[in-house]
């Protein structure tokens, strides 16, 4: 099989592993890895850590390419990367922010930096798939409280430049109902202070316009 006969049989995945690349290409697990590693030195795949690999334009969307880094767990898109997707925010972002159920990670692929955070099955939600982005994409409202949440818990940062943020329109029942969703009385308290300076660092912001 030709290397452009391998890829016509992988080109509807966004994501393959060795594995089912080859299952799909009926071909050994040693034949589809070098074929991969051609495809991969043609910019037309690109792996994402042993056995992975992503598909074509797929590692330019963010949410296939940090659902790509989660796996075998699942994880959704959160934080200013959500926020740029739904107009809240003008600048791009640095780092695509991730979310999983998975252990928390960071690296580099293909020139982009991925972090993933780690949270519990019961704060896992608020979140729905995006076509254009190639997976699982936090709402508004769950972006801006993951954002919250994992500076309250020590494992994200709200300090210096926080871009400015469209808050106007926000479902604030559904921040409510995730806040009540954390047991410890501890945490909640200050994942409502970080929410609360992040309104107040857009206020301020606006203000100096």
């Amino acid at each position: 099989m030709t290397t452009l006969s391998f890829y016509q049989k992988i080109a509807a995945q966004r994501h393959v592993t060795t594995r089912s690349a080859a299952q799909l290409a009926g071909m050994s697990m040693t034949t589809a890895s070098m074929a991969l590693q051609r495809l991969s030195a043609e910019g037309l795949v690109t792996r994402i850590k042993a056995g992975s690999w992503l598909v074509g334009s797929a590692v330019r969307e963010p949410a296939a390419l940090v659902a790509a880094v989660a796996r075998p767990y699942d994880a959704y898109l959160s934080g200013w990367s959500a926020l740029r997707h739904h107009g809240r925010i003008q600048q791009f972002p640095e780092t695509h922010f991730g979310v999983t159920l998975g252990r928390p990670a960071e690296l580099k692929v293909a020139g982009v930096r991925v972090r993933l955070h780690h949270v519990t099955p019961e704060l896992f939600t608020g979140y729905d798939f995006v076509p254009e982005l190639g997976g699982h994409v936090a709402s508004a409202e769950k972006a801006l409280f993951d954002l919250a949440y994992f500076a309250a818990v020590g494992r994200g940062r709200l300090s210096g430049h926080v871009p400015e943020t469209e808050l106007n329109g926000l479902r604030q029942a559904d921040i409510q109902g995730w806040l009540r969703r954390i047991p410890t009385a501890r945490i909640r308290t200050r994942v409502e202070q970080k929410l609360l300076a992040l309104r107040e660092a857009n206020s301020s912001q606006v203000a100096g316009q």
